[in-house]
């Protein structure tokens, strides 16, 4: 009878994950990896041939679960073309047709980021790395760009070889997030590549990056400076009341609590700030409906969260 249970469980738990599958439109090496077993262990249940299936049945029971959670959460505003955006969008595209080096850099949380991923979905031929600590040395950019650029070669000097090669004629285009991470030796390393493939690099980040490149008027940083073909310095006190009536527009908010979100934004909390106040309130007053989100309930949330827009 317990075995009976069980088989009645695994039969269950294969049939609900095609059908999350299908729903999903996840492949099964996806599926594989949100469940942490291999790809040939699912493909042997979702077969029915698994020595073990009553091992794997929890972990779909929770894959299930978590998907179905996120499925209530709030979501943040989709993408928008704000003035921010446009301008990171502007510099990119500047570096992509005229094979230069450009510099979008400024405050956090104002949307450069998600301004450079649009770009690579509007124009899937650019490559986009995002730089860290542990990225910030040439053998890391170099193992970024690699995987980028589907190149096996381990060996730095052999990776830049074979990253000219690829980009050399090509209709590409480099763009680096978060650059402020990279040390001056490395940003040469990456001028070197455009100089030697014809292809431009958009340098993206805080105002850190922009500072490297210039240096302090030495010589030694000139042949560097001397390659920035457009630059543009962004601060949060840039974002337009335009602007967040833009990303919000599917809220249908009222007046004043936009303008609570656009105080927000001009602080140095950004856009982002913005963001989470909105999706904070939905989730802390427990709302169904955008046309609960008012002034009042977005204030009080903006107070709970330690974000103080002044007045103007």
């Amino acid at each position: 009878m317990e075995n009976t249970g069980i088989e009645a469980a695994v039969e269950t738990a294969i049939e609900t994950l095609n059908d999350y599958m299908a729903a999903s439109d996840k492949s099964q090496a996806v599926i594989a990896k949100e469940l942490d077993i291999s790809e040939s262990a699912l493909s042997q249940f979702l077969k029915g041939k698994y020595k073990t299936p009553h091992t794997i049945t929890p972990k779909i029971e929770q894959l299930l679960k978590i998907s179905e959670q996120r499925l209530a959460t709030p979501k943040e505003p989709p993408f928008k073309m704000t003035s921010i955006s446009q301008s990171v969008i502007n510099i990119i595209r500047y570096c992509h047709l005229q094979g230069k080096i450009g510099v979008a850099y400024g405050a956090a949380g104002i949307g450069k980021t998600k301004a450079c991923e649009e770009y690579v979905k509007k124009n899937p031929e650019a490559v986009m790395i995002t730089t860290a600590p542990c990225y910030a040395t040439m053998t890391g950019v170099n193992e970024l760009l690699a995987e980028e650029l589907k190149i096996k070669e381990r060996i730095s000097r052999r990776i830049f070889s074979e990253v000219v090669n690829k980009l050399k004629g090509s209709n590409r285009v480099i763009i680096i997030d978060e650059a402020q991470h990279l040390t001056v030796r490395v940003i040469n390393h990456l001028r070197s590549i455009m100089d030697a493939s014809g292809v431009g690099i958009a340098f993206i980040g805080n105002e850190e990056i922009y500072l490297k490149m210039r240096g302090a008027g030495q010589a030694a940083y000139a042949q560097l400076f001397s390659r920035i073909g457009d630059k543009k310095f962004l601060l949060t006190t840039d974002i337009k009341l335009s602007d967040v009536e833009l990303v919000f527009e599917d809220a249908n908010l009222e007046s004043k609590a936009l303008d609570i979100l656009h105080r927000i934004s001009k602080t140095n909390y950004g856009l982002r700030g913005a963001v989470n106040v909105f999706v904070n309130t939905i989730i802390g007053f427990q709302l169904k409906d955008y046309g609960d989100i008012t002034s009042d309930r977005i204030g009080t949330m903006a107070g709970k969260m330690g974000i103080m827009p002044k007045s103007e």
